[in-house]
């Protein structure tokens, strides 16, 4: 069965991914919002290569940028878009809490936690139009306050800020339950994209990551994309409400 989706962070990492991926059923539209366009070489490739792939300007920081970005797909999908999945965020913070300003507090709370807010809110009605209302949060096990317990760095404004996300997501679901609507938390599991190779690379967490990286090996963007497909976006309706590994696991809260 075809469906409509809009990506945000379409243009690298697991945004791409999941962008090739779900684009490769010719029968489905896959809308990816970047915020350069013209910066976005190998999401414009494929795109070229793909009439069912259409490229939208997006920065989720901004409210206006999502609106327009709305707007856009409006114009691209005039029936209604089936799946939002807000998968854009910031990883910028590996030192204490203390350490870290308040600029940076903001900065990953804007992106992380408001941003996937603003991006249901102006896209809502798009949702409204099909009776899929299915929306995606791309999360982090760093936003889990059961696993922050065992860990043993902070993880800062990022985990914060992922952790306030995983708040928003309990709500979401809940308030537009009635509507149809089913909303899920996943965590991609340990990306070797440019984000997540960033802090795999990080001496600082190296002995910390041991642990981890048992329980969850690096994967590619491919293999997360994969994997979220399976065992999350093609199951929503049953794990909705839910923080979801990729693996099909569930996070605690």
């Amino acid at each position: 069965m075809s469906k409509s989706y809009f990506i945000s962070g379409g243009n690298r990492g697991i945004g791409l991914a999941l962008v090739k991926l779900l684009s490769s059923d010719t029968s489905n539209t896959v809308v990816a919002g970047t915020r350069n366009v013209e910066g976005a070489t190998d999401l414009k490739e494929w795109a070229n290569l793909h009439s069912n792939v259409k490229i939208v300007a997006l920065d989720v920081s901004l409210a206006a940028s999502n609106v327009e970005a709305a707007k856009e797909t409006a114009r691209i999908l005039p029936d209604g878009l089936d799946v939002l999945i807000a998968n854009a965020g910031i990883a910028k913070a590996t030192g204490t809490l203390l350490e870290s300003t308040d600029d940076l507090f903001y900065e990953h709370f804007t992106t992380n936690t408001v941003g996937p807010i603003r991006l249901l809110r102006a896209f809502k009605s798009l949702l409204d139009m099909k009776s899929t209302k299915h929306f995606a949060v791309v999360s982090s096990i760093a936003g889990s306050l059961v696993s922050n317990i065992n860990i043993s760095v902070s993880t800062s404004s990022y985990g914060l800020s992922k952790a306030a996300l995983n708040f928003a997501i309990i709500n979401l679901n809940r308030e537009l339950g009635p509507e149809g609507y089913k909303v899920v938390a996943l965590h991609p599991g340990l990306v070797s994209s440019d984000m997540g190779s960033k802090t795999l690379e990080d001496e600082a967490l190296k002995d910390v990551l041991k642990d981890l990286l048992k329980k969850f090996p690096p994967i590619t963007p491919e293999e997360a994309a994969k994997a979220i497909n399976k065992n999350v976006l093609e199951k929503l309706p049953e794990v909705a409400g839910r923080f979801i590994s990729h693996d099909g696991s569930e996070i605690p809260w």
